[in-house]
């Protein structure tokens, strides 16, 4: 029985899930190969606030105004941060590897006390101006900043997509030892394996059209990279269940708010740039 109403569920949520891309998908190929930088930072800048005020939301800002207010606080300090040089962008690189990394062992250790820990407002609130701005000037850095940084964005994407969807299959059809049920039960280690799979096999279909110096580091670095976008989307789920918020929001159907299709993303993107910087593979 616990089949029977499984299966429509999923074929509901694949439904949904795949009309909001097909929807998506041509809007975000064309800003992300084609569109000029201004439409590009534009389009960028009103993801990045839509999601902020989403986190306005798991910050425990009631209000509207003062969940727009911190939208545009978000955006201003990623605008600035996006105007430091080179050497301050290296080193916040470095150091949004460094939370990841410690965010990964966390949840892997520590899963109570990360859902227990009390966290006060403007914690929580900082906490979300770091993240949510980092992932904009990931995003735009890597777009801007290398030759080959159109491709390299595109290829950020799909692999982060082809993660989720690797994930959202094999965790269906064989997922059976959840990953972190404290933060997120429905999240099985049989799809997380999935996804990394998927996102193998498209490292070596994708990565010969881009020109790296080290072709096996560039699979590694994305099989990396896939693997931290797993967590990013943990995080996002541990923030939402320590307010008992399903989503962050509701304006992608299927989907849920802004930062539930990006959350993958905010872990993603910012490691991405880091391990692009740290390796040296593009110029």
């Amino acid at each position: 029985m616990s089949k029977s109403i499984k299966a429509p569920n999923f074929m509901n949520g694949l439904t949904q899930r795949l009309l909001t891309v097909a929807v998506l998908m041509p809007v975000v190929v064309w800003v992300v190969l084609f569109s000029p930088e201004s439409v590009f930072l534009f389009v960028l800048s009103a993801i990045i606030a839509v999601g902020a005020y989403e986190w306005g939301g798991l910050s425990g800002f009631n209000c509207p105004i003062k969940k727009s207010a911190f939208a545009l606080i978000v955006l201003a300090i990623g605008h600035t941060v996006n105007g430091l040089d080179s050497n301050a962008l290296y080193l916040l690189s470095s150091a949004s590897l460094v939370f990841w990394i410690i965010f990964i062992a966390l949840v892997i250790a520590k899963p109570n006390y990360l859902l227990k820990a009390p966290l006060s407002q403007p914690l929580v609130a900082l906490l979300g101006i770091v993240v949510v701005c980092l992932t904009f000037v990931a995003l735009f850095q890597i777009r801007t900043s290398y030759e080959q940084g159109v491709a390299l964005l595109m290829y950020l994407l799909l692999l982060v997509w082809a993660a989720d969807s690797g994930a959202y299959f094999a965790g269906h059809f064989f997922g059976k030892n959840k990953l972190s049920p404290v933060i997120s039960p429905s999240k099985s280690i049989e799809g997380v394996i999935g996804g990394l799979l998927t996102c193998l096999v498209f490292a070596f279909a994708g990565g010969p059209f881009l020109i790296a110096e080290d072709r096996f580091l560039f699979i590694v670095l994305s099989l990396f990279v896939a693997f931290v976008s797993v967590y990013g989307d943990l995080f996002e789920s541990l923030m939402k269940r320590r307010v008992n918020f399903k989503d962050s929001g509701s304006i992608l159907p299927g989907h849920g708010g802004v930062l539930d299709r990006i959350d993958s993303l905010i872990a993603a993107a910012p490691v991405f740039l880091a391990c692009l910087m740290l390796s040296g593979l593009f110029k």
